[in-house]
C-alpha cells in the first residue's frame, strides 16, 4: 500500500470519526429537545425604581413544543423554572398594575444566563396613555400567545391593534417586526425595528445603554442573516453589543444566532466576547468548545471544554464533556 493511499485512508477515517463525534454531540444537545429536560432558567422582576416585584407571574412557553411552565416571583423578586428542554422559548412577566414584559431566548440544558424583567407601572408617565386599560393588556397577552402558537398573521393584527390603541408604546413594533420576520417579510420587519430606533433617538439621541435599542439592532442583525447578508448582519449585531457592552447574555445570544445559522467563526467571536464580559461563566466555554469542534479544531475545543470543567466540575454535562475530551485526545494522537 502506497504512502499516498495510506494518507487518503487516514484522512477518510478521520472524517468519519469527526462526523461521529459531531453526531454524538448533536444527540447530547438534542436529548432535552422534546420540551422537557434538565434545563433551568432564573432571574428577577423589579419595577422602574429597582424595587423587587413580588407575585409577578412568569410564563415560559416553548416555541417548538406544546409546553408551558409557570411560576411567580418571591418577595425579593426572584424566580426560577426547572425541567426545560433545549430550544427557543418565549418568557414573559406580568402582574396587575404593570405593563407585561416578554423576551425570547434560546435555552440550553446547560447553565443559562439570568432573565431579568423590569415592569413598568401603568401609572408611570410613559404608559399612562394606555387607553384600553386592562382590556388593552389582555390584547397584548393574546397577541403574544398567538405568536407563541406560530399564528403570526393573527398575532400581527392584534399587535397592530394594540399599537393603534397605545401609540406611545411604540416598543411593541419590535413584536410586530418579529411577526413579519417569522412570515419571511424581511423588509417589513426591518422597517419596524428601524421605526423603534427612530422613536428612541427622537426621545433621546443618546441610546447608549438602552435595552430596547439593543434588542431592535440585534433583531435587525438576525433578519439580515436570514436574508443571507452576513456583512450587514455583523454591523447591526456589533452595534447591539456596543450599546450594551457589559451584557454577557446579549453577546451569548448573538453567538447562538450565528451558530444556529452555520456561521461558526462569528459564533466563536461572540462566545469569546461573552467570556470577556463574564469570564467565570461555564456555559460560554462549553458552547465555544462545540463551535471549535465543528471546525475540527480539536486543540481549541479541548481547551474550551477543560475550562468548562474547571469552572463547573459537578455540572450535569461534566461527565459527557470528560468523555468527549478523551475521544478528542485519542484522535489527536492518530
Amino acid at each position: 500500500m502506497t504512502s499516498e493511499r495510506t494518507g487518503k485512508m487516514r484522512k477518510q477515517r478521520l472524517k468519519i470519526i469527526i462526523f461521529g463525534l459531531l453526531f454524538l454531540v448533536s444527540l447530547c444537545l438534542a436529548s432535552a429537545q422534546e420540551g422537557r429536560g434538565q434545563g433551568r432558567i432564573f432571574g428577577s422582576v423589579t419595577d422602574e425604581n429597582g424595587n423587587p416585584v413580588n407575585g409577578a407571574e412568569i410564563v415560559c412557553q416553548s416555541l417548538e413544543f406544546n409546553l408551558t411552565l409557570k411560576t411567580t416571583s418571591n418577595k425579593k423578586g426572584n424566580w426560577a423554572i426547572t425541567g426545560l428542554g433545549s430550544g427557543v422559548f418565549r418568557i414573559s412577566a406580568s402582574k396587575s398594575g404593570y405593563l407585561p414584559s416578554e423576551t425570547q431566548m434560546k435555552i440550553s440544558h446547560f447553565r443559562n444566563p439570568p432573565v431579568d424583567f423590569v415592569l413598568k407601572s401603568i401609572e408611570s408617565s410613559d404608559v399612562q396613555a394606555m387607553e384600553g386599560g386592562e382590556a388593552s393588556k389582555e390584547l397584548f397577552r393574546e397577541a403574544t400567545t398567538l405568536f407563541n402558537q406560530e399564528k403570526y398573521a393573527e398575532a400581527l393584527q392584534l399587535f397592530q391593534g394594540f399599537l393603534e390603541e397605545n401609540p406611545t408604546l411604540f416598543q411593541v413594533r419590535i413584536n410586530i417586526g418579529n411577526c413579519y420576520r417569522k412570515m419571511e417579510e424581511y423588509e417589513n420587519a426591518l422597517a419596524e425595528y428601524q421605526a423603534v430606533l427612530d422613536e428612541l433617538k427622537e426621545k433621546n439621541p443618546d441610546i447608549q445603554g438602552n435595552k430596547d435599542a439593543a434588542m431592535a439592532l440585534s433583531n435587525m442583525g438576525e433578519t439580515y442573516i436570514l436574508m443571507n447578508d452576513i456583512d450587514k448582519a455583523h454591523i447591526f449585531l456589533r452595534k447591539a453589543i456596543e450599546i450594551f457592552p457589559k451584557d454577557h447574555a446579549l453577546a451569548y445570544n448573538i453567538a447562538e444566532i450565528y451558530f444556529d445559522n452555520g456561521k461558526i467563526d462569528q459564533a466563536i467571536q461572540y462566545y469569546e466576547l461573552a467570556i470577556q464580559i463574564k469570564p467565570d461563566w461555564p456555559l460560554a466555554y462549553l458552547k465555544k468548545g462545540y463551535a471549535y469542534l465543528n471546525k475540527a479544531d480539536f486543540v481549541d475545543a479541548i481547551s474550551s471544554f477543560k475550562k468548562f470543567l474547571e469552572l463547573a466540575p459537578e455540572d450535569e454535562e461534566a461527565e459527557k464533556t470528560r468523555n468527549l475530551i478523551t475521544q478528542l485526545e485519542k484522535i489527536k494522537k492518530n
